[in-house]
């Protein structure tokens, strides 16, 4: 087979097929060694993990880095130099300059989640292709323009949520879907509650620090699609998910990686529930205001719930021949529904399908695959938005106080025009 990179292939291939080619703002400049040309926006705490990936993946070379902080870029830079071995590394402030780059093929977005949706689309009508963190996007509808934009240009899309490509959560839908737990009748999914707080300055500099932040960051920039915001020197670089205006809290965030796993693992990642309802509480703190412990059920078309709640780890099925836990400590079963603890060496769990395959590409070796072979990655950009969306629509029905009537066709709330104006629901793009 052919493998054509993704600008060569939307010039010739199009035209093979008898259409017409998309118009981008470049044409393919591939290296001598047909490497895929990454630059990487974002690249402060996840950002710097996405990238140290990217750097160890055969066939990638990372030409670019881009943040609003300056520290954060100038250091990445230096590690994708001393990487290579040379100085070619660019730089940038702002991510359309990145974008514009000449003989960029794709770009991983790590930022914080209130950029995600702008930055996707704009990369999507720059043809580019694109690994993006979870949550998909800050709010539900500048999620489904992300989708739209990344379907219209044709681009490969990889979600960040990697437990797809790792060996238990992989079993655990092989074996869901080969049936060793017969008749399932409940669905559990467990994501963390609390902060997860890191890089905190002393609680005795936060008043003098207020407004002030510091030279390297670019503060306006930063708030971007949220508005101008006043700087809190807790929020950079890490605790700005730990607020609404920014982030979405545990909830957010990990609904893009447990329940993400039950929705992949039950065929749902082109849908979503038709009613939420849930409840939560927000720990007194001066700058946070998510949940930090929660519970929420989402009512499919057919029936079944999802319970998702703050008090355990991972996606738990349970069905007429016992239950199944999976997490990232590995995958548990045990024949008693009632049962308090599982075993990972359960007679059930070596059910697997003859055509199982227990090495696979790693996430990110999947999506560059994906660039070169036009395929579609194990996290495509419409099943992030529906995880993504679960997580929006909860947050909007605990904050309501009451059951959210939702049609996933069309994406509209159903009967309450007060509730469809939650910001989570909209856009602020």
């Amino acid at each position: 087979m052919s493998i054509l990179p993704r600008r060569q292939f939307l010039k010739t291939g199009a035209v093979a097929l008898g259409v017409a080619p998309l118009i981008l703002n470049r044409s393919f400049a591939g290296s001598v060694n047909d490497e895929v040309h990454l630059g990487c926006i974002g690249v402060g705490q996840r950002g710097g993990v996405n990238l140290k990936n990217f750097l160890n993946t055969k066939g990638v070379r990372v030409v670019a880095v881009c943040d609003v902080d300056a520290k954060f870029a100038a250091e990445k830079k230096a590690w994708v130099d001393e990487f290579y071995g040379n100085k070619d590394c660019k730089i940038f402030e702002r991510h359309e300059d990145l974008l514009a780059l000449n003989g960029l093929d794709a770009v991983c977005l790590s930022t914080p989640d209130h950029w995600h949706a702008k930055i996707g689309i704009d990369a999507a009508h720059a043809g580019l292709d694109i690994y993006g963190e979870k949550p998909f996007a800050w709010g539900l509808v500048e999620g489904r323009k992300l989708a739209d934009a990344v379907k219209q240009n044709g681009c490969v899309w990889q979600t960040g949520c990697w437990q797809r490509s790792t060996g238990p959560f992989r079993r655990f839908k092989a074996l869901i879907e080969r049936g060793v737990l017969g008749k399932m009748h409940r669905y559990e999914c467990g994501t963390p509650g609390g902060w997860g707080e890191r890089f905190l300055p002393p609680e005795d500099e936060w008043a003098e620090r207020i407004g002030k932040p510091p030279a390297s960051l670019d503060w306006e920039r930063y708030c971007g699609p949220a508005g101008r915001q006043t700087y809190h020197p807790v929020l950079h670089p890490w605790n700005w998910r730990w607020t609404n205006v920014f982030g979405g809290g545990q909830l957010l965030d990990w609904v893009g990686h447990h329940v993400d796993i039950a929705m992949w693992t039950l065929g749902l990642d082109h849908t979503g529930p038709v009613k939420v309802e849930g409840s939560g509480v927000k720990a007194p703190h001066p700058v946070y205001d998510v949940y930090t412990e929660y519970q929420y059920d989402g009512t499919f078309v057919d029936g079944r719930v999802f319970e998702v709640r703050s008090d355990f780890w991972g996606a738990k099925f349970t069905g007429e021949n016992g239950w199944m836990h999976v997490n990232r400590n590995g995958l548990f079963a045990a024949s008693d529904p009632d049962a308090k603890e599982g075993d990972r060496r359960h007679p059930m769990l070596r059910e697997l399908p003859e055509d199982f395959q227990n090495r696979v590409p790693s996430h990110f070796e999947d999506f560059i695959n994906c660039v070169r072979t036009r395929e579609t990655t194990v996290a495509p950009a419409e099943a992030g938005h529906r995880a993504a969306s679960f997580g929006q629509l909860a947050i909007a029905a605990i904050d309501a106080g009451r059951a959210l009537h939702w049609d996933p066709g069309a994406e509209k709330v159903i009967g309450d025009d007060e509730l469809a104006k939650h910001p989570r629901l909209d856009s602020r793009l």
